[in-house]
C-alpha cells in the first residue's frame, strides 16, 4: 500500500473536484493525508438557511471538513492555519517550507494539488506552486515520488491545448465512490446547501456526478500507468 498526500486551499476543495479519487484510494487500504491550507472563513456561501455567522464559519467548515474526511474515509486530515483569500500574498519560500515539512513527515508516493497558473481562484494557485515547490526539494531525496494536479474538464478534453501532452492526463474512474462524494458533498453543508440536486433522492443526485476525475502528471516518464495515481 502506498501513501497519498492531497494539498488543497479551502476545505471542500478535496470532496468537490476529487472526492471519489481519495475514497477510493483511501478504500483500497492506501494512506490519504489531506492537508489544507486554510478554513475558508471568508467564504459567500453560509447556509440555505444560514447556519453560520461571519465570525462562525471557521469553526463550522473545520467541523465540515472533519466530516467530509469521515465520508471519504480520509484519517489524515492536517491544516496550515493560514487566512483564506490571502495565500497568494505569502512569501512563497515561507508556503514551500509550511508544506515540505508535512511532505518530509508523510513521505508520499505520490502528491496531488492545484496546478500554479490553471487552479482557478488565487488561493489554488499559491497553495499549487508551493506544494509543486516543495516536491522539487522532496523528489531529490525520494525520487519515485510523482506530482499531480487536479484537472477541469476543459483542460481533460484538450491538454494540449494547455501545454500538456496527451500521456500526462489520468483517467480515474470513481463510480463505486459515488455515495462516498455524495456524502462529502453533504458534509460540507454550508456550501452545498443552495445546490438542491445534492439534497435529494441519493441515485438521483449521483447521477450529476461525472464517471471520471482527471489529473495531469507534471513529472516524467508519462504514459506508463494512465488510470492510477498509485
Amino acid at each position: 500500500m502506498g501513501t497519498i498526500l492531497a494539498v488543497f486551499a479551502h476545505p471542500d476543495d478535496e470532496t468537490f473536484i476529487c472526492g471519489g479519487t481519495l475514497a477510493k484510494y483511501a478504500s483500497e487500504g492506501h494512506r490519504v493525508v489531506l492537508l489544507c491550507a486554510t478554513k475558508g472563513e471568508m467564504g459567500r456561501r453560509m447556509g440555505v438557511p444560514p447556519v453560520a455567522t461571519r465570525e462562525s464559519l471557521p469553526v463550522i467548515r473545520e467541523q465540515e471538513l472533519i466530516d467530509a474526511c469521515k465520508a471519504l474515509k480520509i484519517s489524515d486530515l492536517r491544516f496550515l492555519g493560514l487566512r483564506d483569500k490571502l495565500l497568494e500574498i505569502q512569501p512563497i519560500e515561507t508556503l514551500k517550507q509550511m508544506v515540505l515539512s508535512h511532505m518530509t513527515e508523510v513521505m508520499p508516493d505520490a502528491i496531488i494539488t492545484f496546478h500554479e497558473i490553471l487552479g482557478g481562484h488565487s488561493d489554488h494557485c499559491a497553495i499549487g506552486r508551493a506544494a509543486k515547490e516543495a516536491y522539487s526539494v522532496y523528489k531529490t531525496e525520494n525520487p519515485r515520488a510523482d506530482l499531480f494536479y487536479v484537472c477541469w474538464s476543459n483542460v481533460a478534453q484538450d491538454p494540449t491545448s494547455y501545454g500538456f501532452s496527451q500521456d500526462q492526463l489520468l483517467k480515474i474512474t470513481i463510480r463505486k465512490y459515488f455515495l462516498e462524494k455524495l456524502y462529502g458533498f453533504r458534509a460540507h453543508q454550508t456550501q452545498s446547501a443552495m445546490d438542491e440536486w445534492v439534497w435529494g433522492n441519493d441515485q438521483k443526485a449521483i447521477n450529476q456526478f461525472s464517471e471520471y476525475e482527471y489529473f495531469i502528471q507534471a513529472n516524467g516518464p508519462f504514459g506508463i500507468n494512465k488510470n492510477s495515481i498509485i
